[in-house]
């Protein structure tokens, strides 16, 4: 029989090779750290055939093996370690022995298609990394049985999986008010993404009740615990006035705080604040640099425009024409007609690019198609004037019929300087077909 003092020997032994591991995993010793693991295993300790599974999965002090990686995680799993529960669960669900993020909240709230999120892609390289004969297969039944058991032992990314399982009844019978509490559930365990995915729901009163108060205290609680994601919506509805009062001071804070994560569309909302001067000095130094960071994480075309509308004037930036045209063409090549418009300006005067009044007139009828009024003007002054060919009175009529039919507010004033510029009467609108 096992005296007290041995298994207390036995109990101290244990956590100094707990200790040891750990500091030869640390050191960049994994090799180290595994040879240990598996002494640890052999006692059946649960953290330790985790680790292990880890260490095959990820290729860490050993070569890379998911069936391996799979039969130390089941091995931990059934001594009932929550990790290596939503690990199993994670690789049942995908199968080919990739673990899919399956905390993203976006698959809570509207599911991607998958060109857009690039599995596809995943899959078609698979076969490189895992040769016939050792993938893992899918296996539904097993992933929901792992994961329920991980979301019972409180494992918040489970819960998290499982709750979308049962908002869309996905290898699940559906259950919304279920889905609902694991996702609470997950917030309540401290899951940034449970927390963001409820804002969403909640604000948008998708499949629950609309609550804007439930909506902004998630968005907070996720944006708190240092989701960029959440800080970046929570400063758009503060600088938008959307469900509620406008508060630029906390949506910059809010900003800077996404922006300091590397979230590209924050970097643009905050250097938009720092252009006009909403919430902040005006800091068009400031702007530049943020502008320039979100160009370098995503092709924002908002961003390349602001950028290059910068560097056009030489504001918080040496004035660089050049430097101007580029940033329009990776944004006008995207569609946005404002860049569009700004392009076509720029081989107008050919400041920056060769003058080229062709090359204007087929970026100002682009930005036109895209509904920019002031396209529309131009061209009307450039056919008026003789600058496409002989001047053309019907086509600057035309042209100038279309502005009106895409002209805001602020727009009415120069369309009207235009018609009295060319000495042309306010066009009438082109008769309907019978």
């Amino acid at each position: 029989m096992t005296s007290f003092s041995s298994i207390f020997e036995r109990m101290q032994g244990t956590a100094k090779l707990r200790a040891q591991a750990q500091a030869a995993f640390d050191g960049g010793r994994p090799a180290e750290a595994v040879r240990l693991w598996r002494i640890l295993a052999r006692r059946r300790d649960p953290e330790a055939l985790c680790l292990l599974g880890r260490s095959y999965a990820q290729g860490l002090g050993v070569i890379r093996n998911m069936p391996e990686a799979v039969a130390w995680m089941r091995k931990a799993a059934e001594l009932d370690h929550a990790d290596a529960q939503h690990f199993l669960g994670q690789i049942y669900s995908n199968g080919l022995g990739t673990v899919r993020d399956f905390c993203d909240p976006m698959r809570l709230y509207g599911r991607n298609k998958q060109d857009e999120t690039g599995e596809q892609g995943v899959r078609d390289n698979q076969a490189l990394l895992y040769p016939a004969g050792i993938d893992v297969e899918k296996n539904e039944v097993e992933a929901v049985l792992w994961l329920e058991r991980a979301s019972k032992n409180g494992q918040i990314y489970a819960q998290l999986e499982l709750a979308q399982r049962y908002i869309y009844g996905e290898g699940v019978e559906k259950n919304v008010e279920h889905g609902f509490h694991l996702l609470r559930e997950s917030a309540k365990g401290g899951c940034t993404k449970a927390h963001l995915a409820l804002g969403r729901f909640f604000l948008a009163g998708n499949l629950i009740e609309r609550d804007t108060a439930a909506g902004m205290e998630h968005l907070r609680a996720a944006a708190e615990l240092g989701n960029a994601e959440a800080a970046g919506e929570l400063g758009i509805l503060l600088s938008s006035g959307t469900n509620g009062p406008v508060d630029l001071v906390e949506a910059v804070k809010w900003f800077q705080q996404a922006a300091n994560g590397n979230h590209a569309l924050s970097q643009v909302n905050l250097a938009n604040l720092y252009l006009r001067g909403q919430g902040v000095p005006q800091d068009y130094r400031k702007a530049a640099e943020l502008y320039r960071k979100a160009v370098k994480k995503s092709a924002n075309p908002l961003a390349q425009w602001r950028l290059g509308s910068l560097c056009e004037a030489g504001l918080g930036v040496e004035q660089d024409a050049f430097e101007a045209s580029e940033w329009y063409h990776k944004a006008a090549d995207q569609g946005f007609a404002r860049a569009q418009f700004s392009l076509g300006a720029l081989y107008l005067r050919g400041f920056g690019v060769a003058r080229s009044d062709t090359l204007a007139a087929e970026w100002f009828q682009k930005a036109a198609a895209g509904g920019h009024c002031k396209a529309s003007l131009n061209l009307a002054l450039m056919h008026a004037r003789g600058r496409l060919g002989p001047p053309d009175t019907a086509k600057a009529q035309e042209w100038l019929l279309h502005a009106r039919a895409n002209a805001g507010a602020e727009d009415m004033e120069q369309v009207e300087h235009v018609e009295k510029l060319l000495g042309l009467a306010k066009p009438q609108p082109l008769p309907s077909s019978p």
